[in-house]
């Protein structure tokens, strides 16, 4: 299970995201700057104010504050919800999303069209399913390419950020085949 997605349903959001990085404000004790690292891609977890970290077990026995067999348990049960994680923290619990959506319009950064040319994607593909979004993130403006899902939010590109504004969904696009075709992320 994504480490992410796991505080995510405690009620714990990034005050900050660099690349893979995600940083909080400790979940495990009282603080004022973020010092809680998750990277991502290594779904690994670390405390610089206490100089722990781990997987999310080692951060679930001393959150819970229990062992590894009634954490286990604890998780099994969160596994057997007739929807995945991440749908029921954003149905249930209607956080204030992090990420505010402020404009949206055609592609037309200089930075955005190269940041596609490096991703191989071409530049009329790009025009007729992303957009250039403008979002705020802890009161900075930020652009990048906003691919839109069924629910109205955003999954958001640029070179140095890889985010979802809220809702998160996923993205339908009908055009007649008798096929379907499913991807994983819109690149």
């Amino acid at each position: 299970m994504d480490i992410v997605e796991y505080l995510f349903s405690l009620g714990f959001n990034p005050f900050k995201i660099r690349n893979a990085d995600y940083w909080y404000l400790s979940p495990l004790r009282s603080e004022k700057t973020a010092s809680f690292k998750v990277n991502r891609k290594l779904n690994a977890w670390y405390d610089h104010g206490l100089g722990k970290g781990g997987n999310l077990v080692d951060f679930g026995i001393l959150y819970c504050n229990c062992s590894v067999s009634d954490f286990l348990e604890k998780l099994n049960d969160l596994s057997f919800h007739k929807q995945p994680l991440n749908m029921i923290a954003a149905s249930e619990k209607h956080p204030d999303p992090q990420i505010k959506i402020v404009s949206e319009k055609n592609l037309f950064s200089i930075s955005l069209l190269r940041y596609l040319k490096q991703r191989r994607i071409a530049e009329n593909v790009a025009r007729n399913y992303c957009r250039e979004v403008i979002f705020e993130l802890n009161n900075k403006r930020y652009s990048a390419i906003g691919f839109r899902n069924n629910e109205g939010g955003f999954e958001l590109r640029n070179p140095w950020f890889k985010g979802s504004s809220f809702l998160r969904s996923f993205t339908s696009l009908c055009n007649g085949a008798k096929e379907v075709s499913v991807f994983e992320g819109f690149f």
